[in-house]
């Protein structure tokens, strides 16, 4: 197995100093994370002009300068870069440009990303065929995702190009994290402790002081302008027709059903949700169980603790249910070694998701109406629509007629299933996509059973439980804290093991 030179400068990436390690150094490389993206969000205030060179030039110098700093740069403007979007949301001038200025951490990442992309493709290629083999895989997904993205972006712009974001983001941040831990030798404990430990702090002021929160954060402007397409397309109206539930304010929309499932109607019990600084719960909580699954399985008992009740008030059961199925994976691992471990959780999952299926179907669970519209669709046009044509964001929610879709069994095009969007979208090429993301659970699990290392299990299940949750949550598959931070975790393992020879 060949390896690098890490005495030489490759390409557009150096070396950089390495401050993973050190207290004060992790301490300067998540302030400089905090800086790369509150920066160019601050400067978009002044204008955009300013704003996107600024995060174009710090990412690729911070990409150059400090690689192993990229990585972490990235994660923090995932989970923070709308806390800073709050701060500054009353000086903005509306709807349109309030989706504008969220938009910055696409464009870190993807600066960062073409620095590590040029870096590997003129000075790392054929250096390693284990390396070569996962990126021409990954590089083939985006392929596919880019075809399908032009065909939808003839039909339906703007949905097509959030939804080629939201598909790419996952493989990108894949591709960094596998770079970065197979070039180097790094070390992310102590600054995701440290944007953990933060991230925590700030959950637990906005569950004990929720209304000081959004007055000082600024997250009653943030939530006025994020709800203001609902409240004028009438589809609070709507809702109280079929519900009976008046929303007055946002914090009224912020109230659900715990758990947000049919199954506990009879108990009329409903919780207001977490929202976390990236302000969506959903995502907030799968962030949540990404830094739990890091805490737990790295040791840190105390902030795992911790950071459960968060994961509860955030009341996404997608996360919750990851949580618990990774737990019982890693005790079948110790239990019965790799391979049993993967045929008894495989088999877990699977009867996860009929069990979810068959239910879904009988309480008319809208996620799996969902689902079932996509894969009805694609049984009958297996070609593929185009990305941004059907799914939640090019679909119009105030016209949709539950009660008539629950009779069918399904909805007339795909929403609310990531799966079934994508078989929707992207027709037989949604299973080679997310063939490469099972493939790459495995090779993670490989990586497990020669290492025995309790994360690395953690990390290879998590992957292909989200990857399930997929079938019930658009969010699963399509949020960068969902599959993005988990797939990135594979990636770190896959990166480090390949560069100690773990993986031929």
């Amino acid at each position: 197995m060949r390896t690098v030179d890490k005495n030489q400068r490759y390409g557009l990436v150096s070396e950089g100093p390495d401050w993973s390690r050190e207290p004060m150094g992790s301490v300067a490389a998540v302030v400089g994370g905090f800086l790369l993206i509150g920066l160019p969000v601050a400067g978009h205030i002044l204008t955009p002009l300013i704003a996107i060179p600024m995060a174009l030039v710090l990412s690729v110098l911070l990409a150059n300068y400090a690689p192993r700093t990229a990585l972490i740069s990235v994660i923090i403007a995932l989970l923070f870069q709308n806390f800073f979007v709050s701060m500054v949301s009353s000086n903005l001038s509306g709807p349109d440009e309030f989706k504008i200025i969220r938009g910055y951490n696409f464009v870190i990442l993807v600066s960062i990303w073409s620095a590590f992309f040029a870096s590997y493709w003129t000075r790392f290629r054929g250096q390693n065929r284990s390396i070569d083999l996962i990126m021409n895989l990954t590089f083939g997904a985006v392929g596919l995702v880019f075809f399908y993205f032009l065909i939808g972006l003839v039909q339906n712009p703007t949905p097509a190009v959030i939804y080629l974001r939201n598909i790419l983001t996952p493989i990108l941040i894949f591709q960094i994290a596998l770079i970065t831990f197979w070039r180097f030798d790094f070390g992310l404990t102590v600054p995701l402790f440290i944007v953990g430990s933060i991230f925590l702090l700030m959950g637990y002021i906005e569950l004990i002081f929720r209304e000081d929160w959004l007055y000082f954060t600024g997250g009653e402007n943030y939530w006025e302008l994020d709800m203001r397409s609902a409240r004028l397309s009438l589809e609070w109206d709507q809702e109280a027709r079929e519900t009976g539930y008046v929303m007055l304010g946002f914090l009224d929309a912020f109230r659900v059903d715990l758990f947000n499932t049919p199954l506990l109607d009879g108990l009329d019990l409903r919780v207001t949700r977490l929202m976390g600084p990236n302000m969506h719960a959903i995502s907030y909580s799968y962030a949540v169980a990404f830094l739990l699954v890091f805490a737990l399985f790295r040791g840190s008992v105390i902030m795992a603790l911790l950071l459960f009740p968060l994961l509860v008030f955030a009341n996404a059961k997608g996360a919750l249910i990851l949580f618990i199925l990774v737990l019982g994976a890693w005790f079948a691992f110790k239990l019965f070694g790799a391979r049993m471990s993967l045929w008894v959780n495989g088999c877990v999952l699977a009867l996860y998701a009929v069990a979810g299926i068959v239910v879904g179907l009988q309480i008319g669970d809208f996620h799996v109406l969902g689902f079932m519209g996509g894969l009805y669709n694609f049984l009958g046009f297996p070609f593929g629509h185009g990305i941004g044509v059907g799914g939640n964001l090019g679909t119009d929610f105030s016209q949709l007629d539950w009660p008539a879709y629950q009779a069918a069994g399904r909805t007339p095009v795909a929403i609310e299933s990531a799966v079934g969007v994508l078989l929707y979208q992207m027709g037989p090429a949604a299973f080679f996509l997310l063939g490469v993301y099972i493939w790459l659970g495995w090779q993670t699990l490989r990586v497990a059973s020669f290492t025995g290392t309790s994360l690395h299990i953690a990390a290879s299940f998590a992957l292909l439980t989200v990857l399930v949750n997929g079938i019930f949550q658009e969010e699963a598959l399509f949020s960068p804290l969902a599959l993005g931070l988990l797939i990135s975790l594979n990636g770190m393992v896959l990166g480090q093991a390949i560069r100690k020879g773990f993986v031929p």
